[in-house]
């Protein structure tokens, strides 16, 4: 949607797009590497068991009703979204008393924007490449059931104009910020060409860019044009999930519990670092490859004996009786971490008693390792990491306590399992509590650990994650003098 722009600021100034950096090596995501390669291993004996089926059906839903929640094109609830993603797309899941439109038409909007993403999939099978023509299809089909859109004249007066669906803009569409300054997309003249730019350096980048990575930069640089007068979000979370299809990821899930971090990714890419939005895009992906590890539980028929036995091996796995060797690398991988934190936490502990305690014995510090996991605050934790902690499969936690005049607070990080059944991947959780406060996260996502991982590269990411943690946990302990 156009704001007026006379006279006004730009807080964003339109340029031509860019292509990738080069050092777009380093941005690639390790742990989502790892976590992948253990996924697509155990897919080669699993089937669609009913529940991946199902996982699937619903993700497809949240995809078609999240993508335009974000935009703001209809407002429902927690409950309804969940209900229409478990029951189904239908107008009579969402009442007449909503704060959206009419029901028949959010529906019809919601099953639109489903009906895409089923071509997406079909697209991929055809081995069809991305075109303009096909981005413009994109938006047309998208935009189904919107004939208007509201634009401003020079003077700032709002008019409704007709939608042009499969077409480009003809008009601009700067959006005024609340501060009065304006970002300004591409202009209308140079849609066309900066649209066949941005097909070339995606067809130049091929295989050798990393899915989460292309992803990203094909949604950026679309969104830095913004070539439709409306639906351009839509669009660039539909081509950055044909990025992750393409290359058998999941689709890209954004949701209204992740928008204050994708507008900031997409801030931050504005200002030349495509880095936080490739961060979230990973981690979408490695919540939702997660998941799909713990549901699958099925086996495929045996053809020989030796297809036999391993069905059988294979399925006690699936059942949690047994276990393969090979998966008990993430446990032993997860002792070791565990035992770098506790080395970590002793720095910690001699820096802070040489600087406080020997002049002020009320401070206190102090290095353990937890009797049992602690399971309440780890639920908490992981409503909003949106993970399922399970402390039968594994539980390892490390604890530094911090006592001050103010009270004694503690920061945890906490190893256990991940999902129905151990599949050779656990978590790590990490979280600051005052006594008698509700814990708070110190990282916006869990750590994984997985069978697949390879110890150096597991070291030094856990390194960097563990570091930052540690940063924020002192950083809440010293809001409590306060």
């Amino acid at each position: 949607m156009e704001e007026n722009s006379i006279g006004a600021r730009k807080s964003y100034k339109w340029h031509e797009i860019a292509d990738l950096p080069d050092d777009v090596r380093e941005f690639r995501d390790r742990e989502l590497e790892a976590l992948w390669q253990g996924w697509t291993k155990q897919q080669a004996t699993l089937v669609q068991a009913q529940s991946i089926s199902q996982f699937n059906l619903e993700l497809r839903r949240e995809w078609a009703v999240e993508t335009g929640i974000i935009e703001g094109v209809y407002t429902l609830d927690r409950g309804i979204t969940r209900t229409l993603i478990e029951r189904g797309i239908e107008a009579r899941h969402i009442p007449r008393d909503a704060r959206t439109r009419d029901p028949e038409l959010v529906a019809r909007i919601i099953q639109a924007h489903a009906d895409v993403l089923e071509g997406l999939f079909a697209f991929v099978k055809g081995e069809r490449t991305l075109s303009t023509s096909y981005i413009k299809e994109l938006h047309a089909a998208l935009m189904r059931h919107q004939d208007k859109v509201t634009v401003y004249d020079p003077s700032g007066r709002a008019y409704e104009t007709e939608l042009r669906k499969g077409d480009y803009k003809i008009l601009p569409n700067n959006p005024s910020r609340e501060d009065g300054s304006v970002h300004e997309y591409c202009p209308p003249e140079h849609v066309s060409s900066e649209m066949d730019r941005l097909i070339a350096f995606h067809e130049e980048h091929g295989q050798r860019v990393r899915p989460e990575v292309e992803a990203t930069w094909l949604h950026h640089a679309f969104t830095q044009i913004h070539p439709f007068q409306d639906g351009n979000g839509r669009v660039a979370r539909a081509i950055g999930s044909l990025v992750f299809i393409k290359a058998g990821f999941f689709p890209l899930v954004v949701t209204w519990d992740d928008r204050e971090k994708y507008i900031s990714g997409l801030e931050a890419a504005d200002a030349g670092d495509l880095r936080p939005l490739v961060e979230l895009f990973s981690t979408l992906q490695k919540r939702l490859i997660t998941k799909a590890i713990g549901l699958a539980v099925d086996v495929k028929p045996a053809a020989s004996v030796d297809e036999a036995i391993d069905a059988t091996r294979d399925l006690l796995v699936a059942l949690n009786r047994i276990i393969p060797a090979s998966w008990l690398t993430a446990k032993e991988h997860a002792e070791k971490l565990a035992g770098r934190t506790q080395q970590a936490f002793a720095n910690v502990t001699g820096r802070l008693t040489r600087e406080l305690s020997k002049v002020d014995p009320s401070y206190q510090f102090r290095v353990g390792v937890l009797g049992g996991p602690p399971v309440e605050q780890i639920k908490a934790l992981s409503q909003r990491l949106k993970y399922a902690p399970d402390f039968a499969q594994y539980h390892n936690s490390v604890q530094l306590s911090l006592t001050g005049p103010s009270g004694k607070a503690v920061v945890v990080v906490s190893f256990h399992g991940l999902g129905a059944t151990y599949r050779g991947l656990l978590a790590v959780a990490p979280y600051f509590q005052m006594e008698s406060k509700e814990p708070i996260a110190l990282a916006d996502d869990i750590f994984r650990i997985s069978f697949e991982d390879q110890v150096q590269e597991l070291d030094s990411r856990f390194a960097k994650w563990l570091d930052a943690c540690l940063v924020n946990g002192i950083a809440c302990w010293r809001r409590t003098f306060v």
